[in-house]
């Protein structure tokens, strides 16, 4: 089984974006929504993290920011998002950790998910209900094969569309990626001295292993 990346490892790679109290409280379910659909592997991880550090800054669910006329403007009438009926623009603009948008998606999500998001889109703001959708989107969307390459550029496309918050998204991905690569040589090295401890009491002319 995939051990979930420490909180202590995001919250140095994230800094600001990653305060102590957000990750402790919403890592833990992020992952257990990545391991619930099967994609739970070190780079998935590596990249919902790097994704819901650049798209809430916070590391929490967030509502898009806005009033209701600019929604209006950027959503309303999008058949593309499904928005079919007045209002609909204000109404399902972005929310959660990856900001879905539009009536479809909310409606894909709460039926894959078993609640009325359509109903009740803040919803999609409760941090267990965000995770799954977070998860769902990354499966759907055939990330994790993306993130196992290495094609960071992918994996924030498919997120944001394009390359929005790209620069700060790869510091990301390689802070973390360099931090757990630091710690699984620290833990190879602490293993291998325990398998191969050194003799406290060597026989004359050698120390440990080796002849002098």
């Amino acid at each position: 089984m995939t051990e979930p990346i420490k909180i202590e490892t995001i919250v140095s790679a994230l800094g600001t974006s990653g305060p102590q109290a957000a990750v402790a409280q919403n890592w833990p379910l992020i992952f257990a929504a990545l391991e619930k659909h099967g994609i739970s592997e070190v780079p998935t991880q590596i990249a919902a993290i790097a994704t819901v550090g650049v798209e809430t800054g916070c590391f929490a669910p967030i509502k898009e920011r806005g009033g209701p006329k600019y929604f209006t403007k950027l959503y309303e009438g999008r058949a593309d998002l499904g928005n079919t009926q007045e209002g609909d623009g204000p109404l399902f603009r972005g929310r959660g950790y990856i900001q879905i948008t539009g009536r479809s998606n909310y409606t894909e999500y709460g039926r894959e998910i078993g609640v009325d998001l359509v109903g009740n889109p803040d919803l999609a703001l409760d941090p267990a209900i965000a995770a799954h959708v977070l998860a769902l989107y990354f499966r759907a969307r055939n990330i994790p094969t993306l993130a196992a390459a290495g094609k960071w550029e992918g994996v924030r496309r498919k997120v944001n569309g394009g390359l929005n918050g790209w620069a700060r998204f790869l510091e990301y991905v390689q802070g973390l990626s360099k931090l757990i690569a630091v710690a699984n040589v620290a833990t190879s090295t602490q293993a291998s001295a325990e398998q191969n401890p050194a003799d406290p009491n060597p026989k004359p002319g050698t120390i440990g292993d080796v002849k002098v």
